[in-house]
């Protein structure tokens, strides 16, 4: 076998994760920060599912390649850490803990507008100041997931933390464990999004344990990240246990629910997470929801697809070969009877 060959996950990985750099820091050093900026780790992100087949070309056995992989993603999440440099790409690791604060002192983040200020590195030279100003407009159990005290390095590491515990989770399943151990996976858990805490609650609860102890993750999961909730009730809805989809509906209003009773201030919850900012009655309320054109920018979102495919590959697989059937039967010419 050719080295390039035996090498090709790791070349994969290295021009994926190296051009995704590159281009990052070339477009920062010619127009500071910008949207288009983060083009290249979202494109990044939805290349970790190649992972798996470039180790099948090559090969490879899977186990310790995995361990390679795990250990590549602890050494850059600690450099990124500690040294700043490819962090600070979001400010929910700051914002989110301090949320959590705000409900223990009876003040409601719905409606009181939070500012952070922090530093975002661009490599060992480039470096720019960021002033957040921010209300939450997640649900309110994802403010609870965090080390109290421990400041932005606790929530990276928490972050970090559940990044790692995910990939145990499916360790056994080949594809989803390669693919979710990605560097750049691991990148994006030590920027400290909060999408990583839930996406571990959620395998523990698919993946890890079962029964009632499965079930009550589950529900908690309802009051964390509104992804979290649009993805039960799509899988509910499909499966076509509409009992299930109602409890989702219902548990999701419960843990809101104190919020949404807040005297005087119950339309902040409504419309910066329940409606996002477009319900009726929301054009007087300040809202830190961004408007759907620029959903695209968010690097975290496409962890989601990733972790979907990663952990239903098979079901998701089927599903378009049947799809693409039907298509091809519909599209197949009628062949004309003789004498009809």
């Amino acid at each position: 076998m050719r080295w390039a060959e035996h090498y090709l996950p790791e070349l994969a990985l290295a021009a994926t994760f190296g051009g995704a750099a590159a281009i990052n820091v070339v477009i920062f050093a010619f127009f500071g920060i910008s949207p288009y900026s983060v083009i290249a780790w979202d494109i990044a992100t939805l290349l970790a599912v190649s992972t798996y087949f470039t180790v099948r070309r090559a090969q490879r056995d899977p186990r310790p390649f995995l361990r390679e992989l795990v250990l590549v993603g602890l050494v850059l999440a600690a450099i990124s850490i500690f040294t700043g440099i490819g962090n600070g790409a979001t400010d929910e690791g700051y914002t989110t803990p301090l949320y959590g604060n705000m409900m223990v002192h009876l003040v409601n983040p719905y409606w009181i507008q939070l500012t952070v200020p922090y530093t975002v590195h661009y490599g060992p030279f480039f470096s720019y100041r960021v002033v957040s100003t921010s209300f939450d407009t997640y649900l309110p159990l994802i403010s609870f997931l965090q080390i109290p005290g421990a400041g932005i390095v606790g929530y990276e590491l928490l972050g970090v933390a559940a990044w790692v515990g995910m990939v145990y989770l499916v360790r056994k399943d080949e594809f989803a464990s390669l693919t979710l151990a990605s560097p750049v996976v691991a990148l994006l858990a030590s920027n400290g999004f909060n999408d990583l805490p839930v996406l571990f609650l959620m395998t523990l609860s698919l993946r890890g344990w079962s029964g009632p102890k499965a079930k009550i993750i589950e529900y908690l999961t309802y009051g964390m990240k509104q992804f979290a909730n649009a993805f039960w009730l799509v899988v509910y809805l499909a499966q076509r246990r509409w009992a299930s989809a109602l409890l989702v509906i219902g548990i999701s209003v419960v843990w809101v629910l104190p919020f949404l009773l807040w005297p005087g201030e119950g339309g902040g919850v409504y419309c910066q997470a329940l409606t996002l900012g477009w319900g009726p009655g929301c054009a007087g309320i300040r809202s830190g929801v961004r408007g759907v054109t620029d959903l695209w920018v968010h690097w975290n979102y496409y962890l989601w697809p990733v972790w979907i495919y990663a952990l239903f590959r098979s079901g998701i697989d089927r599903w378009i070969a049947a799809a693409r059937r039907a298509f091809a039967r519909r599209r197949e010419p009628e062949i004309p009877v003789p004498g009809a």
